[in-house]
């Protein structure tokens, strides 16, 4: 099913490639990717990323994005789940280059069931390229 992808009972990896992606592209011209490539989410305001993450009973759970960011500078994005914002520009520093990944992480609280995670660009210069989410 497009949209998630899980590994174990305990944990979901849900790659990139898989996402929604609102105002991008799932590229391959940087290594060190998971899957079958990334997401380059385009230099503006709103570009996103979703996914449908499932959880077998409600729960928290520690929320980890897998990002690159090649650039000098923060490129900040505001989380949400199931429709409500649960982080306003959560920065995404900058790794050394676009081939260089790095992981941050947030407290979540997941809905038995299918859950809404969407990533979305707060600036005019974008998000990071993501790579995959993992939740735990």
């Amino acid at each position: 099913m497009r949209g998630y992808q899980l590994v174990d009972g305990s944990s979901g990896v849900y790659r990139a490639d898989e996402a929604r992606v609102q105002q991008g592209t799932v590229d391959t011209d940087h290594t060190g990717h998971s899957g079958a490539g990334f997401v380059n989410l385009e230099n503006t305001p709103g570009s996103y990323a979703e996914w449908t993450v499932v959880a077998a009973a409600a729960s928290t759970a520690s929320l980890e994005l897998r990002y690159a960011n090649g650039t000098t500078a923060d490129r900040p994005m505001d989380i949400a789940v199931n429709g409500t914002r649960i982080a306003a520009g959560r920065t995404f520093p900058p790794t050394a280059n676009w081939d260089t990944w790095a992981t941050a992480a947030l407290p979540v609280s997941l809905k038995a069931g299918a859950n809404t995670v969407r990533f979305t660009s707060t600036t005019a210069a974008g998000g990071p390229n993501l790579d995959r989410i993992t939740v735990r």
